[in-house]
């Protein structure tokens, strides 16, 4: 696995290029993203990680799609039938305090949805100010552990291994383990508004 150190570098880095880029200033993306400008200069400085619902408002500040975070800049160029491997613990590590991320294929530009192998560290449902919501749809496959998806619209639901759940991301949802361990899931979840 690449380390979460070692990530936090490489969104920091490429945050700020992309931003640049763009030609906007930090109150700019902050405006567009919804995160304050003293935010983004921590991450952009490697002072703060942020939380996945923060990287996907990142992405949709800049126009991007979430990967484009994490790719580094000395990716290949897209071919035309594009194949991509991540072998075990060779993806990219993030970390949030609720979560941690292993971001499968970050070499591939332009995917259609963003392949996660995640692990659920929080344990109670309090560990949330408010349930998570973003535009898209999300994918989850239990791997490992029991975990319970908390929603809007719905009671909540719990999930043991070899069990499945799709649903739309703009409704409220947070996902905690429902066990003494730590779950591992698949998360699979797309942006079709930061896709291009």
């Amino acid at each position: 696995m690449v380390a979460t150190e070692e990530v936090v570098n490489v969104l920091a880095d490429k945050l700020r290029q992309l931003r640049k880029q763009a030609g906007l200033t930090l109150q700019q993306l902050s405006e567009r993203s919804g995160i304050s400008a003293s935010a983004l200069s921590k991450i952009e400085n490697g002072q703060l990680s942020p939380t996945y619902e923060k990287i996907a408002a990142l992405a949709r500040g800049l126009d991007i799609n979430v990967g484009a975070l994490f790719q580094p800049d000395d990716r290949k160029p897209t071919a035309l039938w594009r194949r991509s491997v991540t072998r075990r613990g060779e993806g990219v590590t993030h970390d949030t305090p609720q979560y941690g991320y292993e971001i499968l294929h970050s070499d591939l530009a332009d995917k259609q949805f963003l392949p996660l192998v995640t692990t659920i560290k929080v344990h109670d449902s309090k560990a949330f100010s408010e349930l998570l919501r973003h535009d898209g749809e999300e994918f989850l496959y239990v791997l490992s552990g029991t975990i319970v998806i908390h929603t809007d619209c719905y009671a909540p639901l719990t999930l043991q291994p070899g069990d499945a759940c799709y649903f739309d991301s703009n409704m409220g949802h947070a996902c905690i383990s429902g066990g003494q361990e730590d779950a591992r899931i698949l998360w699979v979840s797309s942006h079709p508004d930061s896709m291009h």
